[in-house]
């Protein structure tokens, strides 16, 4: 047996050192690797993810065409109710998940979007396959709320960590909207201004 005085030593040891985490009231939980995200122009998360040496994976959660809401209407500059493709993705790297992505295109402009999805598995390749040779981001909103049941579950979360909110919508090479999404997900963000003037 383990004297208690030990224990705390020991697990106050581990918290300076940033390995475990204490909540009063919740408990002492083991501290995920942070793996910030990078706000870029042109996001492509298997590629950044493969530059860094690790493996990555988006497994299908859902895949289906919809009437689009009012803020994917209006992100898109689509008429009221038009269909979009919805897919919704958990993000793996090395076999752990690191978020939860939502993804809507519209359905008239890519009407063959899932099945060339299925058969691609990624979104640049399928957008690639669509005629969309390039795409870049125009905007990101951040923000932060608490996680919902499902999602501390698919992530593999206590309930009281923060997720991280990524809207954001993806434009193709005559600057038209080609895609809005969300991105959630436990972390960080690193920002990097690159002054393109010079």
């Amino acid at each position: 047996m383990v004297n208690r005085h030990t224990v705390r030593r020991a697990l106050s040891y581990l918290q300076e050192k940033g390995i475990v985490e204490s909540t009063q009231g919740r408990g002492t939980f083991v501290r995920r690797a942070n793996r910030p995200a990078t706000l870029k122009r042109r996001p492509r998360f298997t590629e950044a993810v493969l530059d860094q040496g690790r493996k990555p994976e988006a497994r299908t959660l859902r895949l289906e065409v919809r009437a689009a809401d009012t803020v994917v209407t209006k992100q898109l500059e689509l008429n009221a109710g038009a269909p979009v493709i919805f897919l919704e993705r958990l993000r793996l790297v090395d076999d752990e998940p690191v978020g939860l992505s939502l993804h809507y295109f519209s359905a008239d402009r890519f009407p063959t979007f899932p099945d060339i999805y299925r058969a691609r598995g990624t979104i640049t390749k399928t957008l690639i396959d669509s005629g969309v040779p390039d795409y870049t981001r125009r905007r990101t909103q951040i923000s932060a709320r608490m996680s919902q049941p499902q999602e501390a579950e698919l992530l593999r979360l206590p309930r009281h960590i923060p997720l991280l909110i990524q809207r954001y919508l993806n434009v193709d090479g005559l600057g038209r909207p080609l895609e809005y999404g969300e991105s959630r997900g436990a972390g960080e963000v690193f920002v990097e201004f690159t002054d393109t003037s010079a």
